[in-house]
């Protein structure tokens, strides 16, 4: 057993002494944590938008305090004073500022409502667009109740029922509007097996941190399999027993791929993209044991480094195309699901799929 580990110790200074492994282990927990580091509040922002209500109207009121209530890429600030508010426009504090007229439940009611609200913008502001469809929007929600209890006053249903029926309405007009069934789309995909109904969720787009990574661990196997096979040929092996040759071959991707394994654990614990501890110990150490596998399979396969050599940039480009690391390809290419089992990062990223 001492022996082993003498040899253990030697074989893993050997690997070490290459400068780019050593770069890329200290790389990649720096990366990690100078992104963790770096202040995440431009993400966060949020732009302004001033709203000055001009006299007591109903509709401008509730209008003015959903704008407030909004939660979302832009903020709605109220104003006293319309000449603050102007002058916070002015020097781009704001991106635009709305006047809410003491008289918009009349002009919404009209056929024509245009130039109901008047809006002060920045001659550079390209979202103004956005912002009005966020006032408008909340505008209908709000002018919708009064339209339809109107109507039915209008018609005179309930007039000698004694019902009180606007406030049973409005309960289904609410319900309408939060209902997430009321605007939806339906998705079909044609495929070799006709339509098929498709139930997918839009998750937010992110850096592949875990796909590169996986990546990183295989071709850190690779690379150990690429050393022995150099110490093959300089007859570094001559002096040591058949059974010991076998186990160098093992230790010698297996030494690199597990620093790596390890070193890009810390670097996604620091991303904030793990999960638990148990699943991605054992998704990492499945992935060290099939690198090391698949490295000792090229390794026979080769018979000399100048082969093997030639055969990794084709390995690294593969599983950038076929596994899913930036695009799942067997969404779009239908031969892509057969073709991504054949590279090892695939195995690993199934876990978190």
């Amino acid at each position: 057993m001492k022996k082993f580990f003498t040899r253990l110790l030697i074989l893993a200074k050997r690997q070490f002494k290459n400068p780019m492994l050593v770069i890329l282990l200290i790389a990649i927990p720096i990366t990690a944590l100078c992104v963790k580091l770096i202040p995440q509040s431009d993400e966060e922002k949020s732009y302004l938008a001033g709203i000055y209500l001009d006299g007591n109207d109903k509709v401008s009121k509730e209008l003015s305090e959903s704008l407030c209530e909004y939660n979302g890429s832009f903020t709605f600030v109220m104003y006293d004073n319309l000449d603050m508010m102007y002058r916070d426009v002015e020097n781009t504090t704001l991106l635009c500022g709305y006047i809410l007229p003491d008289d918009l439940t009349y002009r919404t009611i009209d056929a024509d409502c245009r130039n109901s609200i008047m809006v002060i913008q920045q001659p550079s502001n390209t979202l103004q667009n956005s912002i009005n469809e966020i006032v408008y929007s909340r505008l209908i929600r709000i002018q919708g109740r009064y339209i339809i209890t109107g109507y039915v006053d209008s018609t005179g249903i309930f007039a000698e029922s004694g019902v009180d029926y606007v406030n049973e309405l409005l309960t289904y007009y609410n319900k309408y509007l939060e209902s997430d069934i009321t605007f939806h789309m339906a998705y079909e995909t044609y495929g070799v097996s006709g339509f098929v109904k498709s139930d997918v969720s839009v998750k937010p787009v992110t850096f592949p941190t875990r796909g590169i990574l996986s990546v990183l661990v295989f071709l850190s196997g690779l690379f150990g399999g690429l050393l022995w096979r150099q110490d093959m040929e300089k007859g570094v092996f001559t002096t040591l027993p058949v059974s010991q040759r076998r186990m160098c071959l093992v230790l010698y991707p297996l030494i690199p791929a597990t620093a790596f394994g390890v070193v890009c654990i810390f670097a996604m614990w620091l991303f904030g993209i793990t999960v638990s501890a148990f699943i991605e110990v054992a998704a990492m150490a499945l992935l060290v044991a099939l690198s090391v596998l698949f490295t000792i399979l090229l390794v026979c396969l080769t018979r000399k480094s100048k082969n093997y050599a030639a055969i990794i940039p084709v390995l690294l480009l593969c599983c950038l195309i076929f596994c899913p690391v930036f695009i799942n390809a067997s969404l779009y290419i239908p031969a892509a699901r057969f073709v991504e089992k054949l590279f090892v990062p695939y195995y690993y990223l199934k876990f978190f799929m």
